[in-house]
Parts: structure tokens; sequence; C-alpha cells
């Protein structure tokens, strides 16, 4: 790698990087020659005239904007194609984003799997997901990430030595695992490689392969020459530096931690529980220089329990006044409506939670207190509903045999904290949380439960919990999100495109930046982002890869 002015490898990777999170892909064959619109031509000039005088230049075959889960899998690819490799990170080191820090990634075909006896083929997962988003995606995209996800798997532990194993189906998707953990002990879950000791291996062999890694620098504003990308440009505190290259990958994590582009994009606040260096600098700096967004914007939810901004820890699992948000109990919306089938919201949380939340903006919980005494006297909320293997799996899973304990002490401290309502009445109820339709729904809602059947939305009768016996609560959520959805467009080789669809020679995007591989509402398949950003990281690598050689 070429370096300008006078900066060493050690003085430029003590600089620093730009933020990543989750997966993408890129792409292998022939890049077509962009004939971009006038329109298009247009943004890149005005990107070229954004561009600053650099202070320093670097020169690699690629460079990796984002150092998550799709920026350190994008960077092994290109090394093992011989490619010299620039990875700028805005965080301190590769275990800042969601792909060092998330549960695990959705897999088909692992050997962890194989040796199991699941038989879980490409063609299954391929169908189910682009049937789940109505072929809203990237086919091709996305069947090449699936033929990848089982391989990623294996090369964590076999290449790189991170520990993975099996983790159990929540959610039904009909085998026993369809998603790994990197757990070291399969039934300890303190021994989860998380951060640095996850990602921090393929770092280690990448640099080994003569890629530097360049941290606490941030990329602002891509190179354009002649409607192709040569590179991007970055500033780490006052110092402008410029990374020259053939092909650009970006990704840089989505915009879980802008506020407003949150709000602009899903209409209401969103609590961001993933890495919130991730701003929507990469999202913006592709639509700057002639990229188009996706169609598909949401949240992959919080599948553990409801969120408050205003709350301590904003969420909890194992504290009833966040747990209740996801048991299935009544939620209305701040008018004292209801939104949405709750059994929908308890059986798939990550997934349709996600949604359905994004739906009721701000909205909460009702109980009463025989609800809360019966959480209360040690049993688990699952149990309480019924015992209903059939319409609350997922409760069955995550939930029984495990009693929530000091409830009312959870709840009382909420109400103390005045992010939990409580009266004597649901009259007062109603008044407290500014929701005057609220004696109304609770009425006709208790008559449902009577009747042992939901009438306006049909949720099964396990979750018809009466709102009867004083006092009365009601828990006040926002909707929270691991990563959000939603981003550039790209074609099947993860190359961003113009407004005709043509592919914007030299950039690639990966990971949450790219609107190409999720759907919303989020796919129903446990680990299903992480999946995206290790396995379209590799395409990205590998494409942008193959089109320099091209």
């Amino acid at each position: 790698m070429k370096t300008n002015q006078g900066i060493s490898r050690r003085n430029f990777l003590a600089l620093g990087s730009m933020a990543a999170l989750a997966g993408g892909a890129a792409s292998l064959a022939a890049c077509a020659p962009s004939n971009a619109s006038s329109d298009d031509d247009k943004k890149a000039d005005e990107v070229s005239a954004e561009v600053k005088p650099a202070d320093e230049t670097m020169e690699c075959d690629i460079a990796i904007v984002g150092a998550g889960g799709a920026g350190v899998w994008a960077a092994v690819e290109a090394c093992r194609a011989g490619k010299n490799v620039i990875v700028i990170e805005k965080g301190q080191d590769v275990g800042v984003g969601n792909g060092a820090i998330a549960g695990g990634p959705f897999m088909v075909g692992s050997k962890l799997q194989q040796d199991a006896g699941i038989d879980f083929s490409v063609e299954e997962a391929f169908n189910h997901i682009m049937e789940y988003g109505h072929w809203s995606t990237n086919a091709a995209a996305i069947k090449r990430a699936v033929e990848l996800s089982g391989s990623t798997v294996d090369q964590f532990t076999e290449e790189f030595g991170v520990p993975t194993g099996l983790r159990p189906d929540n959610y039904g998707a009909g085998h026993a695992s369809v998603r790994c953990n990197f757990q070291s002990d399969p039934k300890d879950s303190k021994t989860q490689k998380k951060g640095v000791d996850r990602m921090g291996p393929l770092q280690q062999w990448a640099e080994s392969n003569g890629a530097q890694f360049v941290f606490n620098t941030t990329g602002k504003t891509l190179i354009m020459e002649n409607g192709a990308c040569t590179g991007v440009q970055c500033e780490q505190e006052s110092k402008i530096i410029d990374v020259k290259a053939p092909a650009v990958i970006v990704c840089t994590g989505g915009f879980l931690g802008n506020t407003d582009m949150m709000l602009e994009r899903f209409g209401t606040f969103v609590n961001p529980l993933g890495s919130v260096l991730s701003v929507g600098e990469g999202i913006d700096m592709v639509q700057a220089a002639g990229g188009q967004l996706s169609t598909q914007w949401g949240i992959a939810g919080n599948e553990f329990s409801g969120s408050n901004q205003n709350a301590e820890g904003i969420w909890g699992k194992k504290n009833a006044a966040f747990a209740i948000g996801i048991y299935g109990t009544m939620l209305v919306n701040n008018q004292g409506r209801r939104f949405s089938n709750e059994g929908k919201f308890a059986n798939l949380p990550l997934a349709l939670g996600g949604a359905i939340s994004l739906v009721g903006g701000q909205y909460y919980a009702i109980v009463d207190q025989a609800y809360i005494d019966g959480l209360n006297s040690g049993v688990d909320a699952w149990t309480l509903c019924g015992s209903d293997s059939e319409n609350w799996r997922t409760g069955e899973m995550t939930l029984k045999d495990k009693p929530l304990e000091n409830v009312q002490a959870d709840i009382d401290a909420a109400v103390e904290a005045g992010w939990v309502f409580k009266a004597d009445s649901v009259e007062a109820l109603a008044e407290a949380i500014s929701a005057p339709e609220l004696v109304e729904t609770v009425e006709t809602y208790n008559a449902y439960c009577a009747e042992g059947k939901d009438e306006q939305f049909y949720k099964p009768a396990c979750f018809l919990q009466p709102v009867a016996e004083g006092p009365f609560y009601a828990m006040q959520y926002e909707p929270s999100a691991w990563v959000t959805i939603g981003g550039i467009r790209t074609n099947d080789r993860l190359q961003a495109i113009d407004s005709k669809g043509l592919p914007i020679k030299g950039l690639y995007v990966a990971g949450a930046d790219n609107g190409t591989l999720m759907s919303a509402p989020y796919c129903d398949y446990e680990g299903y982002s992480l999946m995206c950003a290790y396995s379209g990281g590799r395409m990205a690598g590998m494409y942008a890869a193959g089109d320099i050689e091209a």
C-alpha cells in the first residue's frame, strides 16, 4: 500500500476509523459501465465539490468503510484474493459493532447442523425468506448469502479458533437449530465470545495478510471521478485523509445512533439497543454519490421485553415492568385503542414485534392486579396463560419454568420512576395516561375475555387476560431495536446502483447500510441480520476483488 506525504503505516494505524454493524454483500463478475442519468452526474459533481484538500493520502486496492461484521469479513475475503486492503473504523476496535456483540448468525448447512442430523436446505431457507418478504428483496443476493452462511460459521471455528455451537430454535423455524452461538460451553451463556474476542482473530488474520485497520477515523465523503468511485475521504479529529482505491465497500452499520433519521424513516422515536456509533453516514455518502434508497425500512425489534427511554437500563427481560410488554397482554396506543393482535407480538417479538411497535409508537400494556399477583406468585408467564403450546410456542421455549422474581417490587419501582402508571379505576388510569378511549376499550376487551374469543383481532384465547381487578397498571413503552432495516439499493453483486439501475463503478454496500437483503418486517429466522452481515461482507470482498481483476 502506498502512503503519500510521509505518513507511516504505524502513524496511520493510530488514526482511526468508521462505524460498522450488520452485514451485506457485493459482486463477483464484470462491472458494467455506468451510464448515469444527468441527475446522477450532477450528484457526482456535487460530491466531488465536497471533497476537501487532504492532509494525507493512502492508496490500496479495496477501501472498506466500517469494521463491523460485514467489514471484517469483507477484509478477510479481499485478502484471500490477494488484494491490498485498508479498513476505516469509527470506533476504537473491531469489537464495537453489532457483528461482534449480537448472539449469533442464522445458518444453513453448517457442519454443526450436519453433525446433529439437522436436514435444513438452502432451497427451504431461500423460499421461506423470499415468501416472508413477498419477493420484495434481491433474490439472487439473498440466495448467495444463504449459500455462504454455513461455511461462514465453519470458518469461525476451523480457521479462526472462535468457538461455535448450536442455538435452540425459539421461533418455530421447524428445525432444532437454525442459528449458532459463540459459546465454548453450550450450557453457559457467560462463555459467549463477544467483541474483540470474536472478531479480533479475523482482524489478526487479515493483518497478517497485509490489511491495515485504521481506528478512530470516520469516512465522510466518497471520492468520485467520471462517475466512478475512486476512494473515500476520512476525518480523524482535525486531520483529513484520503484513502484512494478502485473499489470502496461501505458498511457503516445503518443508522441506529441517529434519532432524527429514525424519526424521519419510522415516524416515531425508537430506543437504540445496539451500537449507536452508526448514524447513517454510510447511507448518506452513497446517496450523495448517486446511489438510490431501498424500499424496505424497519427494525429488528427487542425480542426480550418492552422498552422506555426514561427507565433505568432502557429494557430488561428479568424485570416484570419491562417483560410484560411481550407477554401478549392488551396493548393500546396513546389514544387508548388496541392496534394489533398482541399474540403476534408475543410469538414473534423480534420480527413482527418490531413492526407492530412502530405502528403503536408510544404504547401501553394494560394489566390488572390479578395478573401481577399471578406473576408474583412464582408462576411463569406461559403457565399463567394456560400452557398453550400450540398458540404460544415462543413462550414455552423461552419462559416455561422461568418465573420472574420481585415482580411487585419491580412494578412499584417503575411507578415511582414515572413510566408505569397505577390507578384504582380504569377511568383514573385513562386520565393518568391521557387516553380517553381506554375505558371503552377495556370494557370491550373484558367481554372478549369472558367469551374466550377476541372479536377484534382474533388473538388466541390464552392471551385474553381480563383487566378487571384493581388497582390497574399501564406500562409505557416505545419501539426499540437492535439494528435498522433499510439503506442503499444494490444489484445482486451489492454494487450501488443509480436511478437507471446501473451500477456505480467501484462502489459496494454491505451490512445494515445495504437495503437489498433485509425485508420489513424483519425475517422470522433468528440471526438473519447477522447472517446478512457476515455473508454479505464476504460477498462484497469477493466481488470487489473480482471486479478489480476484470
